[in-house]
């Protein structure tokens, strides 16, 4: 599942929160990683991999709305735009870290995709 890049969003806490079903975005996750160490990835390109990794796109659009809050909500370009690569990786790697103690909390292997 892929979010439009475009669409307003105003996330409640729980769509922020890792749960078992988001251990399949490992293999998204991996390809968004690649793409910020590359130098020639483009904007619209690291949208276009946040988009398909809905827990982390759901957690930027969270946070550019705790910096510039909106009662209409921030769509995922607002958000990447605000919070840029730095604020985009704060928040990859929060949600790594919230799928491994998940992961590990479930029993399930790691090495491999979920």
């Amino acid at each position: 599942m892929s979010l439009s890049p475009d669409q307003l969003f105003l996330p409640r806490s729980e769509d922020c929160e890792a749960r078992p079903d988001h251990l399949d975005q490992i293999g998204p996750i991996h390809e968004l990683l690649h793409a910020l160490n590359d130098p020639c990835a483009s904007a619209s390109r690291l949208t276009q991999l946040v988009a398909r990794i809905p827990l982390l796109a759901m957690r930027c659009v969270h946070a550019a709305l705790v910096r510039r809050p909106s009662p209409r909500g921030a769509s995922l370009n607002q958000a990447l735009a605000l919070l840029g690569n730095r604020g985009l990786e704060r928040e990859l790697l929060q949600v790594l870290e919230d799928l491994t103690v998940l992961r590990s909390e479930l029993g399930v292997p790691g090495g491999g995709e979920a």
